[in-house]
């Protein structure tokens, strides 16, 4: 019995390594997502600052086609100060004049304006162009680091599973079964040892009768607690 509970405890151990290596496999593909999305946040970012300077380069067009427009609307203006004939009209040309002026100024302003913000997003674009060339090569080498663990935790789940089969080869088929039952119920863990008196599982305290029978070892006991396996562990 002793021999049975012996495999007990290392088919325990074996599947906490398996299911330990299997969360680390799990946990790759999020990894590789993660670095995929911080390169891809830095693209969206370059985009959007590109798809700006392109905006500002059409408002900036639109601007200099109004003062253009604006300077050509003054100079007819000043062209017919020497055609009028009555003091009226040569004010009243002085006033559009004047209005042309002030509206060129507040084109200027805005083209000037429109220059600063260019500017600003051309050094943006520059700067996140440097960031994703850098992120692109760090997330090349991580995605390779991470195939590489990938393949070695593939490799080691297939050892253990190896090493699980030739276990449980000679475990009886009525306990195995047993086993699983309780593993598949408990997350995980089937079987326990007996922890400074109380069940390892869910640590209820083991009457004195119960603990002289796991001492006696002459069958399998569970827990009355929670249903697991105890063993009693010899060192």
């Amino acid at each position: 019995m002793r021999a049975t509970k012996d495999l007990l405890l290392k088919l325990q151990k074996l599947d906490d390594e398996i299911a330990a290596l299997r969360a680390d496999e799990e946990s790759i593909p999020a990894k590789k997502e993660n670095l995929e999305e911080g390169l891809k946040a830095i693209q969206e970012r370059v985009e959007e600052h590109k798809e700006q300077s392109i905006e500002l380069a059409k408002k900036r067009k639109e601007q200099e086609i109004e003062l253009e427009s604006t300077a050509d609307g003054m100079g007819k203006f000043q062209s017919q100060l020497f055609q009028v004939k009555s003091n009226r009209e040569y004010e009243a040309l002085q006033h559009e004049i004047a209005g042309l002026k002030e509206k060129s100024s507040k084109i200027e302003d805005v083209i000037l304006e429109i220059l600063e913000s260019s500017e600003e997003i051309s050094k943006a674009i520059e700067a996140e162009e440097g960031a994703l060339k850098a992120e692109s090569e760090r997330s090349k080498t991580e995605q390779a680091k991470l195939d590489g663990e990938l393949k070695e935790l593939t490799d080691a789940i297939k050892v253990k599973n190896d090493e699980r089969a030739r276990l449980v080869a000679d475990l009886d088929k009525v306990l195995l079964a047993r086993y699983e039952r309780i593993r598949d119920n408990k997350n995980g863990l089937a079987v326990t040892s007996v922890e400074n008196g109380a069940c390892g599982g869910c640590f209820r305290r083991i009457p004195p009768q119960e603990m002289q029978n796991l001492k006696r070892d002459d069958r399998i006991i569970t827990c009355e607690g929670c249903g697991r396996i105890i063993i009693w562990r010899w060192e």
